[in-house]
């Protein structure tokens, strides 16, 4: 693990969120529900991932700028979105507090470290979830735990991160299917942004392979449940928040995976 990636990416984040809102507020208020930055795939309102919300205590990791929180607040879940990032936090509050939500208050919004969920009791929520965020940016072993027992028996845990396999693809140039590294290099992947009045931060998040996700799920007592692999469809493709990203390579490899896992009433070392 590189050291202090977690306050690295505070860092980083803190500067980047207003320019990212920014950018992309159109695309991420979307009522869709998408589960990743490739469009042109269906979204929550279709693939149901969550199910329904109703009257559930949830619990997002990762939270951006709330809009996921805010979606699901007015469908009458009762949701607690946290963020690593100080500043998207207070964009979430501002853009709730633009939105009507009934009842007042059942979005609310928190800094925290997807690893420490200290912060709430075993069994407190029926659903966790991070849309493109928090797991790709720490520790999946002590987060998955945290999350296994944040979790009521039952309940759900689902997420969307990067495919490994589109880590290993050129990220630039006119080839990028080009296979530029390993799919077993577990070193993390790293970038600088140089800001404008001169200071540099250092931006991490870590590659796991499919069996790794699998194995940091089962030791923390979960189950999967489903594993979705999207497949973007042409006559729905539009702007995405990669904009560098082409055609051919989302159409050719997956560039989005959703995992469902569930906590099992009974404990796993019960059943096996």
């Amino acid at each position: 693990m590189t050291q202090n990636y977690v306050a690295s990416n505070r860092e980083d984040w803190n500067r980047e969120a207003e320019r990212y809102q920014e950018r992309h507020r159109a695309n991420l208020v979307g009522g869709n529900g998408l589960w990743g930055p490739v469009f042109g795939v269906p979204g929550e309102s279709e693939l149901k991932v969550l199910g329904d919300v109703a009257g559930k205590d949830i619990l997002e990791l990762g939270c951006g700028g709330g809009q996921w929180a805010v979606r699901l607040a007015r469908q009458g879940a009762k949701v607690v979105a946290q963020d690593i990032s100080d500043v998207q936090v207070e964009l979430a509050r501002k853009f709730a507090a633009g939105i009507e939500i009934v009842p007042p208050g059942s979005a609310e919004f928190r800094q925290g470290n997807a690893e420490d969920l200290g912060e709430w009791d075993d069994g407190s929520f029926d659903i966790v979830f991070s849309n493109f965020g928090a797991v790709g940016f720490v520790n999946i072993e002590v987060c998955f735990q945290e999350v296994a027992r944040v979790l009521r028996p039952g309940g759900l845990f689902a997420f969307s991160w990067l495919s490994p396999f589109f880590d290993c693809l050129s990220d630039e140039g006119d080839d990028q299917l080009e296979i530029v590294r390993p799919y077993f290099d577990r070193s993390p992947m790293t970038a600088e942004s140089l800001w404008p009045d001169g200071t540099r931060t250092l931006y991490v998040q870590f590659h796991h392979t499919f069996g790794d996700w699998q194995a940091a799920l089962f030791q923390a007592g979960l189950l999967v449940t489903a594993v979705l692999e999207l497949e973007p469809q042409r006559d729905r493709w539009r702007e995405s928040t990669w904009r560098n990203v082409p055609w051919y390579k989302v159409s050719m490899v997956p560039s989005t995976t959703i995992w469902q896992a569930r906590k099992p009433r009974v404990p796993l070392d019960q059943i096996f």
